[in-house]
């Protein structure tokens, strides 16, 4: 998985990224050594949560993508089967160029979580 991951990081704009499972659990990261995985994982479970009851309640479906933009950066969450690819961009960071290489990844993540 952290192959997945550090081909995902190549990519202009994105700052690191990681595979968590619904349970906050890290399956794979690859941040740099600043980054609180542990405490991130925790944080995108909780997000997911409320994300997972908010979506079932106004009956838009199942969890797909989630982009949060902070002050400083953006987090995209994405389904990826059993598991969610968290990726950290930079603010400023242009989406159209970046969805592409975040949707191969989380698809590339669910095949190998198959095997």
């Amino acid at each position: 998985m952290r192959d997945i991951l550090s081909r995902l990081n190549k990519t202009n704009g994105i700052r690191g990224s990681m595979i968590v499972n619904r349970d906050g659990i890290v399956v794979a990261s690859d941040f740099s050594d600043d980054i609180g995985e542990t405490g991130v994982g925790a944080v995108a479970s909780s997000i997911l949560s409320a994300l997972e009851g908010a979506l079932k309640r106004i009956k838009m479906g199942r969890f797909a993508r989630f982009i949060i933009t902070g002050a400083e950066n953006k987090v995209a969450m994405v389904d990826a089967g059993q598991t969610i690819l968290l990726v950290l961009l930079n603010r400023d960071v242009n989406m159209g160029l970046v969805n592409l290489e975040i949707k191969d990844a989380a698809a590339a993540v669910r095949e190998k979580s198959k095997m």
